[in-house]
């Protein structure tokens, strides 16, 4: 096998993580769940604050709101991790192996799309942080109006204004350098989660990118053979043809099956978290909570359109194969050219995909029933609005 020249920044990112230990001994085993665990335990004191409201007189929606978007948050997160570690070893083994297609194609393309996706994942990275470091202290700016106004339920329970969202203690921690220790933990607990959902975003897309550009280089190559006359020539280069396209059909393959349970989370949870965010941005009178709520929604509107958009783009090109093979004039050509064609015309019936657990394909069309779905959460909750 062929050493690892190939998406070295996602590999380094997820050993940082503890996500993708380079030896699986014991210790890896259970460090390898520490985001999952942080995860969890940062559920529990939301999950106290969401279940204690419906104890009080009056219930404010929009408090209630906030929590169910912060836990929907923090359970994709612990989502897409467990389902990471579960598949390592086969996304291991897919950056391993796309060394192979120097085989095939140009080692410069290969890195040359390797570079563009490493500089493209840093911006979302960026993106993510800076985002998360604003979302996180947004709520200071609304410090004075949020002590003014203090609901009965946060001064019974001793919860401080400024928080990203409200926990709930078995002590009051609504004073200095308690309150400020917990806001500090929120804004790095974002932190933590967006950047495992980004890179692990990323990845997929990266490689998608990268079974992208190696269809386009055999579609090319098909397309040159027009000009070929050599008989020999033509079919060796048929038979090249062949191996490189049923190469890249395994690699698209085990690229589904590596990936496809975390798709899962963008055709169910994504739609009620979206529509949760947009009924918050629609009925806040507070113009930074609207704010800090529209660049979470951005967040994972983005996310999910760049997995099906790249989902999209390896769908057609996959399909463009049959198209391209089939322009090429086969049928004045030998028998052994048209049994090769043949066999890359039937293997392009089926077009590569990246799946959600086999029930939607990851494509445009998703992402606009995902936002259809969202919409209709969303009249749903106006609806249900006091």
């Amino acid at each position: 096998m062929m050493d690892e020249t190939y998406l070295q920044f996602f590999v380094k990112s997820f050993t940082y993580l503890n996500m993708l230990p380079e030896k699986t001994t014991f210790c890896t085993t259970i460090q390898q769940y520490y985001v999952s665990v942080i995860i969890t335990i940062t559920t529990f004191p939301i999950l106290a604050d969401l279940v204690s409201q419906f104890y009080e007189e009056s219930i404010s929606f929009t408090s209630v709101n906030e929590n169910f978007v912060a836990l929907s948050a923090l359970f994709a997160v612990i989502y897409v991790s467990v389902c990471f570690i579960n598949r390592k070893h086969k996304i291991r083994a897919l950056i391993a192996d796309l060394a192979l297609f120097e085989t095939f194609s140009s080692k410069a393309v290969i890195t040359e799309t390797d570079k563009s996706v490493k500089f493209y994942t840093k911006l979302f990275i960026v993106y993510g942080i800076v985002g998360n470091l604003c979302y996180g202290l947004l709520p200071i700016l609304g410090y004075k109006k949020c002590h003014e106004s203090k609901s009965v339920h946060m001064t019974r329970y001793g919860i401080p204004c400024g928080l990203v969202v409200r926990f709930l203690f078995p002590f009051k921690f609504d004073y200095s350098p308690l309150a400020e220790l917990v806001a500090l933990y929120e804004i790095l607990v974002c932190i933590l989660g967006t950047s495992v959902v980004i890179v692990v975003t990323t990845l997929i897309c990266g490689v998608l990118i990268h079974i992208t550009v190696q269809l386009q280089c055999l579609r090319k190559i098909i397309l040159d053979l027009s000009q070929v006359n050599d008989l020999e020539i033509l079919e060796h280069k048929m038979k090249f043809c062949v191996k490189y396209h049923t190469a890249i059909l395994d690699y698209g393959i085990r690229t589904d099956l590596a990936f496809n349970q975390m798709m899962l989370l963008h055709i169910t949870w994504t739609g009620f978290i979206i529509s949760v965010l947009g009924f918050e941005i629609s009925t806040t009178d507070d113009y930074v909570e609207a704010f800090r709520f529209f660049m979470h929604l951005l967040g994972w509107l983005g996310m999910l359109f760049v997995v099906c958009y790249y989902g999209q783009k390896i769908l057609d090109e996959s399909l463009a194969i049959a198209d391209a093979v089939y322009t090429f004039l086969w049928y004045k050509k030998s028998v052994i050219v048209q049994r090769y064609v043949l066999l890359i015309l039937l293997r392009s019936q089926k077009p590569l995909t990246l799946r959600a657990c086999g029930v939607k394909v990851m494509s445009l069309a998703t992402f606009l029933g995902v936002l259809y779905s969202a919409y209709s959460y969303f009249t749903l909750l106006l609806k249900l609005k006091p």
